[in-house]
């Protein structure tokens, strides 16, 4: 099996997971969590995980395939940021219920993970104003927005 099949498959059962734990049941959250590649938004890895009994914890190898569970990864370990528990963002976007043709607003963009699945909700007729406070951030999920036309990132007090 190649890299880019495994990888579909990771995503997918990794999108039903982190919907099984947010007790949410909406397709449309599914399939962005399935589709949006969580890597591009946490640099190369290997990563940073914390673990609650052991303390921070690097993936074995810079595998893609480690970043698809339902846990937080470092995404500023100096400041003990990380981009966010998955099924808590899953939860929030679900009751947000964002629409095909909407514009959202997501305070506190990080790296562009969870305003990437939410340019994914709203599709190409709908748009996403992201802002995020810390300037390093802001210019990194710039960076990994760019190719998303219905993104803007802001670099801002939200």
């Amino acid at each position: 099996m190649d890299k880019a099949t495994e990888l579909a498959i990771v995503r997918r059962t990794y999108a039903k997971h982190v919907l099984a734990e947010a007790q949410v049941e909406d397709l449309r959250i599914e399939a962005a969590f399935a589709t949006v590649p969580r890597e591009d938004f946490l640099g190369s890895g290997p990563w940073l995980m914390p673990r609650w009994l052991i303390g921070p914890v690097h993936t074995p190898t810079p595998d893609p395939i480690y970043l698809y569970s339902d846990k937080v990864v470092q995404i500023v370990p100096e400041r003990h940021l990380n981009n966010g528990l998955p099924s808590a963002h899953a939860k929030w976007i679900a009751a947000a219920r964002p629409a095909e043709g909407e514009h959202v607003v997501h305070i506190g963009t990080g790296t562009g993970y969870y305003t990437a699945i939410l340019a994914h909700l709203v599709g190409p007729a709908g748009s996403v104003t992201g802002i995020e406070i810390d300037q390093g951030l802001a210019a990194r999920a710039q960076a990994n927005l760019c190719s998303r036309p219905n993104v803007r990132v802001i670099h801002g007090d939200g």
